[in-house]
């Protein structure tokens, strides 16, 4: 195996088709800080309660984390982000939700979703970026993803929340979660998961791309 130190075209899409699925993955989680006030004045519920929300969507992440990464192992990396994307829209539903209760079983099923994500996306930057640029690059992407996460988050709360009240801000789960599955078409699968699983040809023209040569052991 030889490979580059220079970043190729297929990284920088790579980087900038994982960027965008990290700032969507922030987005979910500090939606929450946005529509717990306004969840609470309209089920007419207490702090203590309203406070299980943010507490249910963390379980979710941690479970998700884990599950995402046996799943991951078994049906590839591509395979699981497109799962992830499609419990993403599944999550949009929260802005219908009658009772509280049915908020927070929603609520995990979106931990879950953000849980698998991050796991994913970090996997294939590892197994994809040049070993002597993917320290800055690993670090910086994560960070920029997160910031950007978060201020999406925010401008929508402010644009859209005094409106339409805090629902609103659960809607664009199905837009993003429709533009993971239009930009999945540019993530490569795992060459890590394809060489484990015998697909050597299939290994090498995605390494191809990322300047890395495969050769079979003799």
């Amino acid at each position: 195996l030889a490979s580059s130190q220079r970043l190729s075209r297929q990284h920088w899409t790579l980087l900038f088709v994982l960027g965008a699925a990290l700032v969507i993955d922030a987005m979910k989680p500090a939606t929450l800080g946005f529509v717990v006030p306004g969840m609470k004045a309209e089920y007419g519920i207490k702090t203590t309660s309203v406070s299980m929300l943010p507490l249910v969507a963390l379980a979710g992440t941690t479970i998700g984390s884990l599950l995402w990464g046996i799943l991951a192992d078994r049906i590839g990396r591509r395979g699981a982000i497109l799962l992830a994307s499609i419990l993403f829209i599944a999550t949009s539903i929260c802005g219908f939700m009658p009772s509280f209760g049915w908020n927070l079983f929603m609520c995990f099923i979106m931990g879950v979703s953000a849980g698998g994500m991050l796991p994913i996306v970090y996997a294939l930057m590892t197994e994809t970026m040049p070993s002597k640029r993917r320290g800055w690059l690993v670090v910086l992407h994560g960070g920029l993803g997160t910031v950007a996460g978060y201020l999406l988050a925010s401008g929508l709360a402010t644009w859209l929340e005094p409106h339409y009240t805090w629902r609103i801000l659960w809607l664009p789960g199905l837009p993003t979660g429709l533009a993971m599955l239009v930009l999945n078409h540019w993530i490569p699968e795992s060459p890590r998961f394809l060489l484990e699983h015998g697909r050597f040809d299939e290994a090498k023209r995605v390494m191809t791309g990322f300047g890395v040569t495969l050769t079979r052991a003799t």
